[in-house]
């Protein structure tokens, strides 16, 4: 299990690592490409354990519950009827026609519907990776949002739950399913929210009576939507759901709490980030393994069937279907409804729901649905990745902003050279305090670097004075820069531009200024 959690997450952190050097590829499409290597070749392959349901969903649930920290709450009331339309009737309406296209096939009623539920809810971060570097027109980017938003996952899990009980009882018993719903997803809510409230409560108690516990806080926070999902599991309802439910909860608390420990709340900002992006990595590194592996299975056992590849295209291009005839009921137009059906990309959300059900269908089924599921998540990917650079215009103005920060910062460095050198400093305390302002705008050589490390290896530490003149002069310089930022700011009125450096700055001060380091 160690050896398995290890080789994941160094599959996670390269993906990380080739997408800095391809910054125009999604980063889940090379995510599903190393999982892809792993499982073609033998000796990495099996290092990884197959995996169990419970295993997937522990990954799967603080993602959920992290992007749950990004919808805001309040949008709920204002935005209730486009939530309602989008991720509840499209959703339902979606999984009606998906099923029945499926069903053509000669596949039974009951897993056609599962299926045409499982390939429903959209993924906002898989949205934004196929999008990036275009502008997608501001109605259908917000539609695309709030759609997108954790409420279609929440009604993807129920529809899902209803049709794996459909399959799993051979009949669709409508009251036997009506309160396994209500048990499932109504405990999940409450369990949720008393657990959120809860959680909240202990946290802002602990902030108010002790400033300096804000690694015990950032511990509590990591570790809420384990909790939370294993508690809702242990009393038999939605563990998805409650966790849905705590994300939505944690958003009010973190906006009201900011200035109580503020380098908590960094950090908690900057390990979110981190860890949303690690976890999705490896989702996708496991669809990508878990391909090779089915289809490696089925051609050692003899099963050449490939009647997922059409279930797989049918369930995209009913979708697509579907949600372009709502962008033309909600009228978008034309050139708008074509956005919109192929802005609902599948990611994460979709193959978590697949794992949902693993009990109640057959090894075979689970096989096949898996696959053309992962089709459909591949397909909503790559298509609109192509279309988009089409009919979308590319955001000029996203790289004219990065040409005028790297042209700001030159300039802003300079001022703070300038500072510098109008104060006396020992020439050794100099030398650093200069490689240290020119490593704000990457000046320094591979040489530079190895020389300085040589001497902070080989010479002992500057004295307390030393050190004060040092933090002195480096505080002069960022005050320098700063000013002359300020300045940029009133007289050419671009601050767009300027919150980037602002905040390079004020980051450089807080390493500079803490006194534990």
């Amino acid at each position: 299990m160690l050896v398995s959690t290890i080789v994941l997450m160094v599959a996670a952190v390269l993906s990380s690592i080739i997408s800095s050097f391809f910054p125009h590829f999604s980063i889940n499409y090379i995510s599903i490409f190393v999982g892809l290597i792993i499982g073609l070749v033998p000796f990495l392959n099996g290092r990884i354990l197959p995996f169990h349901t419970e295993v997937f969903m522990y990954i799967v649930a603080p993602l959920i519950y992290f992007e749950g920290q990004s919808t805001r709450i309040n949008l709920i009331g204002k935005r209730l009827r486009q939530i309602l339309e989008t991720a509840v009737l499209l959703v339902i309406v979606g999984t009606v026609f998906a099923g029945f296209s499926v069903s053509l096939l000669r596949i039974p009623l009951a897993l056609a519907f599962l299926m045409g539920a499982l390939s429903t809810p959209t993924d906002a971060t898989a949205t934004e990776s196929v999008s990036e570097g275009l502008i997608v027109p501001e109605r259908q980017e917000n539609i695309l949002k709030m759609e997108s938003s954790l409420f279609n996952d929440a009604s993807g899990i129920i529809l899902v739950t209803a049709m794996a009980l459909w399959v799993k009882n051979g009949q669709f018993n409508y009251q036997q399913t009506f309160f396994d719903f209500l048990r499932s997803a109504g405990g999940g809510i409450i369990i949720g929210i008393l657990a959120a409230l809860v959680m909240i409560s202990f946290r802002q108690f602990l902030g108010r009576i002790n400033h300096d516990a804000y690694n015990a806080q950032i511990l509590l926070f990591v570790s809420t939507p384990f909790f939370i999902y294993f508690i809702a599991e242990e009393l038999k309802v939605s563990g998805i759901i409650a966790v849905v439910c705590a994300g939505l909860m944690q958003n009010s608390e973190s906006i009201r709490s900011r200035f109580i420990t503020p380098r908590q709340f960094h950090n908690g900002l900057v390990l979110l980030r981190l860890l949303r992006e690690v976890l999705n990595n490896t989702v996708f590194v496991i669809l990508g393994l878990l391909v090779v592996r089915i289809i490696r299975d089925d051609l050692i056992i003899g099963n050449t069937n490939s009647q997922w590849i059409v279930i797989g295209i049918l369930l995209y291009l009913t979708n697509l279907l579907v949600r372009y005839f709502y962008g033309l009921l909600s009228k978008m137009g034309n050139k708008g409804s074509i956005i919109f059906a192929l802005g609902g990309v599948h990611g994460a959300v979709t193959l978590a729901l697949v794992y949902m059900i693993i009990n109640n269908v057959s090894s075979a089924q689970f096989d096949m649905i898996v696959l053309a599921e992962m089709l459909v998540i591949i397909l909503s990917m790559v298509v609109p990745s192509i279309v988009f650079r089409f009919i979308l215009d590319h955001d000029m103005s996203s790289k004219e902003a990065g040409k005028q920060i790297q042209r700001l910062r030159q300039e802003m460095v300079k001022e703070g050279l300038k500072a510098v050198e109008k104060i006396y400093l020992p020439e050794k305390i100099r030398e650093g305090v200069v490689y240290d302002l020119r490593d704000q705008k990457s000046a320094n050589s591979f040489a530079d670097f190895w020389h300085q490390w040589a001497k902070a290896s080989r010479y002992p530490e500057f004295n307390e004075q030393e050190k004060e003149l040092e933090q002195r002069a480096l505080l002069w310089a960022f005050q320098a820069e700063r000013q002359y930022l300020d300045m940029v700011s009133q007289k050419e009125n671009r601050r767009d531009y300027l919150f980037e450096l602002y905040n390079e700055i004020l980051l450089a001060e807080s390493i500079l200024l803490d006194t534990e380091n």
